[in-house]
């Protein structure tokens, strides 16, 4: 049984959420936009890659240009969709959830999250049936954007409540188990940007959770 909520839905893999449920979805919010981009970002979980390609594939079928962020943080994709023309995004993520869950969470082209009334749209819209495309409607384009951590972190460092000149003369030590997750690269990029030493435990980008999610 998928688990539905404003944080957007979430199930298990083996049997609730499936690639073709990914691909209702993924569906149902190409009727809710304009013609335009929409981004996908998913977290290190085995599984996000079978669902985020049904979902590529469902849009790139109905004309809709993709663009691709990979293995990303959450708030990456936020901060892409804000700061670029696309229209919505898709985060495939369970968040703390063990690695038998995943899930997805739904972004509005300002970079925030779906609001309450936005989610009972598109759950509507699933749950009436799909009626996916003609064979005749030309495809979409897929792009992938491998810089997107690099551009937050740009973005980060730029922020006039950083002071990233006083943190860079402490060259602070600082340790980062990222549980093989979202952040395996991101966070430690981001410190050594600041001129930080980072011992990294846990950063492969493998989905095993070696001591839990949290």
């Amino acid at each position: 049984m998928l688990i539905r909520s404003i944080s957007g839905v979430r199930g298990l893999v083996k049997t609730d959420l499936l690639p073709e449920t990914c691909a209702a979805y993924a569906a149902a919010v190409h009727t809710m936009f304009p013609d335009g981009v929409i981004m996908i970002g998913r977290d290190s979980r085995p599984s996000g890659e079978h669902l985020s390609d049904a979902m590529v594939e469902i849009l790139l079928s109905y004309g809709r240009d993709v663009i691709s962020l990979g293995i990303v943080p959450t708030p990456t994709v936020q901060f892409m969709v804000e700061r670029t023309d696309a229209v919505a995004g898709v985060v495939i993520t369970a968040s703390h959830n063990p690695i038998e869950w995943n899930g997805l969470k739904f972004i509005r082209g300002d970079g925030t999250f779906f609001r309450s009334d936005e989610c009972d749209s598109l759950f509507s819209i699933v749950d009436a049936g799909i009626e996916f495309p003609n064979q005749d409607i030309e495809h979409g384009t897929i792009f992938m954007d491998v810089n997107a951590v690099q551009k937050h972190i740009i973005q980060v460092a730029s922020l006039r409540s950083v002071d990233i000149n006083k943190i860079r003369k402490k060259k602070f030590k600082v340790v980062i188990d990222a549980v093989n997750g979202a952040g395996y690269d991101a966070v430690p990029r981001l410190l050594e940007s600041f001129n930080c030493e980072v011992i990294r435990i846990n950063c492969e980008p493998n989905g095993e959770f070696t001591r839990g999610t949290e």
